[in-house]
């Protein structure tokens, strides 16, 4: 434990908390795409294909930002594929919620 302590304290606080928070964004996301793979199972409604893929482009932003903060990478392709990113998540989570199933059309014009 001694040879950590003076590598923590050489770590700007914020960057720790950073990281803390990239790490449990990133739990947390790869939790939603199991449940959501489990409720897609379960229902077989078409809008939660969506939301998985939402999850999982949110997983891997997490995932890169938090390495990009441990290893200092500065790739000129992220500048773009960063936002891309985001721009997609929030395509895919606009699809999800908008998007009518079979269902859902089904259940409606049958009352």
């Amino acid at each position: 434990m001694h040879f950590i302590e003076p590598l923590i304290q050489q770590i700007p606080i914020s960057d720790v908390i950073e990281a803390l928070l990239y790490t449990a964004g990133s739990i947390l996301s790869t939790i939603l795409i199991a449940l959501s793979i489990s409720a897609y199972r379960k229902s077989g409604m078409k809008k939660l294909q969506y939301a998985i893929l939402a999850f999982s482009l949110f997983c891997a932003f997490l995932i890169y930002e938090n390495l990009e903060l441990i290893f200092r990478i500065d790739n000129p392709y992220t500048d773009i594929i960063l936002p891309s990113m985001g721009l997609a998540i929030l395509v895919f989570f606009f699809l999800a919620v908008i998007k009518k199933s079979v269902i859902d059309n089904k259940l409606f014009y049958n009352q």
